[in-house]
């Protein structure tokens, strides 16, 4: 196991997915109180920020920069991804054939996941926890 977690990329889904649960967890309880937008707003900024400070403290151990800037770059990396990620989702939901499989919105759901962590990922590595330039 320790082996499999060596690489980054790995770590980072290993992090996404937890985001994943407290994205999730998050939008349940608040839609109680909060309209659903709302919520989900919240819930997208909460996870983002359980996200970073995963990946700052266990995917990309080295912090050469303030916390608030790498949290900043983050949630705006995060938003920048979201966005591939939902056009993605939309497209493959218009599909007949995807309208006509059981769960279909939900199968609609994993080429879009991957390509946002693709471009996440990408940002974070290269971007966001990378070293400033000297």
């Amino acid at each position: 196991m320790k082996q499999i977690l060596k690489h980054p990329l790995l770590r980072f889904a290993l992090v996404g997915g937890i985001g994943f649960l407290v994205d999730m967890s998050s939008f349940a309880l608040l839609s109680h109180w909060l309209d659903y937008a709302v919520a989900r707003g919240l819930a997208f900024w909460i996870a983002t920020s359980s996200n970073w400070w995963w990946n700052r403290h266990f995917t990309f151990a080295q912090q050469n920069k303030a916390a608030i800037v790498e949290w900043l770059q983050f949630l705006g990396g995060s938003i920048v991804a979201f966005v591939p990620n939902m056009i993605c989702y939309v497209i493959l939901n218009q599909l007949d054939a995807m309208q006509h499989l059981a769960f279909g919105h939900y199968i609609a759901l994993v080429p879009g996941v991957l390509l946002g962590m693709m471009i996440n990922y990408s940002l974070s590595r290269y971007w966001i926890f990378s070293s400033p330039p000297a």
